[in-house]
């Protein structure tokens, strides 16, 4: 009997419903698709190149020796100490004082003045002055002199510690530091310096700043944050775990003879001619019988006169008279699978006594694994089963209710059991017939008793096969 679960299931309506089974599917090769093409993308190169240059030593190495880079303990800070320094001592105070005295101004005028030159002239050279000019009065005009005004504060004036200090400070090396330290800190190079070094955000100006900024906008992107949570996950599990060998969506105007041939195989190399086996009602005609609308391929089955052939165990092949056509596609000439998983999206039609077969066969009668045969044993019954000429395992449950939309019928098979499933939803797993040897798919559609209410249709949206990665 069927999975009592899935049974209960089916009769409630609960299966999940094909389109979000699909969609679901879809959208996840969709985004797996998208991930294996983003590992190639220009921006993951990127954003790695940034990564490995965000994280590295020498990038912290960079913002370390930046953020020494300060104004306080500098040269820069040193020379400005130091100039202040400078500025403030007494003796270079002192000396621009004096310098920018009117006192300095007037030694200075007196200090040109022939009237000093006179008097430093008498007082230095008299005793000759007289032999020269013997009746000159040049004693009071000595005495004259030295009581001139201004005379007299040139000596007072140049004797004072403050003029004394200033001609020494002139001539010292203070006052030509003080000059060099002027020149550089008014300088536009020593204000850039100095700029840089109080600039707290220093870093944020350097092109590696600017590259850090372009890794900072790639990690929070979109793209990035959907990578990252995706890469390493066990998201794609179910993909990773199977490989597509086989598929066919039915996209084509009609069917594609490289992947189906629509007759037995024992025919097509026997006789070269289709055949179908005693008791059925119909004769499978070479494509006349398949519609392809919306990329879904349709077996018709209809009520029509047609001359086929009929395999009979004692007399061989014999020719006769069928009411009925139909039509079937196999895999027998180019694709072959032991184990896997094997899926159709199908859709049946419960209208008629048509039976419709997704199975899989090999090159003799047995092994066979009918991933569902409808309508076989009687009207409305879903058979789902596995034979190998001595052992049979299978479940028969009502499936009218699968009539009612498209269902993704599938097995999964290996060395331990074969899992049925319609819609991911498990109806039987057994490991009694294990087939040792590939099997095709076979599609097919027929007749077992007379009908009237045709044409019945079975219509195939795609068809998959995947083997274990």
């Amino acid at each position: 009997m069927a999975n009592f679960s899935f049974a209960l299931r089916l009769a409630l309506g609960l299966l999940p419903k094909t389109e979000k089974v699909e969609g679901q599917y879809n959208d996840l090769v969709a985004e797996y698709q998208k991930l294996n093409e983003y590992k190639n993308s220009d921006e993951l190169k990127a954003f790695n190149e940034l990564s490995q240059f965000a994280n590295s030593a020498e990038l912290k190495k960079l913002k370390a020796d930046l953020s020494a880079k300060i104004y306080k303990g500098s040269d820069i800070e040193k020379a400005e100490l130091r100039y202040k320094s400078l500025k403030k001592d007494k003796n270079i105070v002192n000396y621009f004082k004096v310098l920018n005295s009117q006192e300095l101004k007037h030694l200075q005028q007196v200090e040109t003045s022939e009237k000093l030159a006179r008097f430093n002239d008498l007082s230095k050279n008299m005793a000759a002055l007289k032999q020269a000019q013997p009746e000159a009065d040049l004693d009071g005009e000595l005495k004259i002199l030295s009581k001139d005004a201004d005379i007299k504060f040139y000596h007072k004036f140049s004797q004072k510690g403050k003029y004394q200090q200033y001609l020494r400070t002139k001539e010292s090396s203070m006052l030509t530091e003080l000059a060099e330290l002027e020149t550089k800190i008014n300088s536009a190079e020593f204000a850039q310096e100095k700029a840089y070094l109080l600039d707290k955000d220093k870093y944020s100006k350097t092109d590696e700043a600017k590259k850090e900024q372009q890794y900072n906008e790639l990690l929070n992107s979109a793209n990035i944050k959907w990578f990252k949570s995706v890469v390493d996950s066990n998201k794609f599990d179910q993909l990773n775990a199977w490989k597509l060998t086989f598929e066919d969506d039915f996209t084509a105007a009609k069917v594609d003879d490289s992947k189906w041939m629509n007759s037995f195989l024992w025919g097509k190399m026997g006789i070269n001619d289709s055949y179908v086996i005693n008791g059925e009602k119909q004769v499978h005609t070479d494509g006349k019988n398949f519609e392809i609308d919306n990329s879904v391929l349709k077996i018709v089955t209809k009520k029509e006169k047609a001359t086929g052939k009929v395999w009979n165990e004692k007399a061989g092949f014999i020719q006769r008279e069928f009411d009925y056509t139909s039509g079937m596609i196999n895999t027998a000439q180019v694709f072959r699978q032991k184990c896997g998983r094997f899926e159709a999206k199908i859709k049946i039609d419960a209208e008629a006594p048509v039976y419709q077969a997704f199975w899989l066969k090999g090159e003799k009668i047995t092994p066979q694994i009918d991933i569902f045969k409808y309508n076989v044993g009687k009207n409305g019954q879903m058979q789902m089963s596995a034979y190998d000429g001595k052992n049979t395992v299978g479940t028969k449950f009502g499936g009218k209710a699968l009539s009612k939309d498209f269902f993704i019928y599938s097995i999964e098979w290996d060395q331990k059991q074969i899992t049925w499933k319609v819609n991911g939803v498990e109806v039987l797993t057994s490991s009694n017939v294990l087939p040792n040897e590939p099997l095709y798919i076979v599609l097919s559609a027929g007749l077992m008793h007379e009908a009237d209410n045709l044409p019945s249709k079975m219509q195939i949206d795609w068809v998959r096969c995947f083997e274990k990665a």
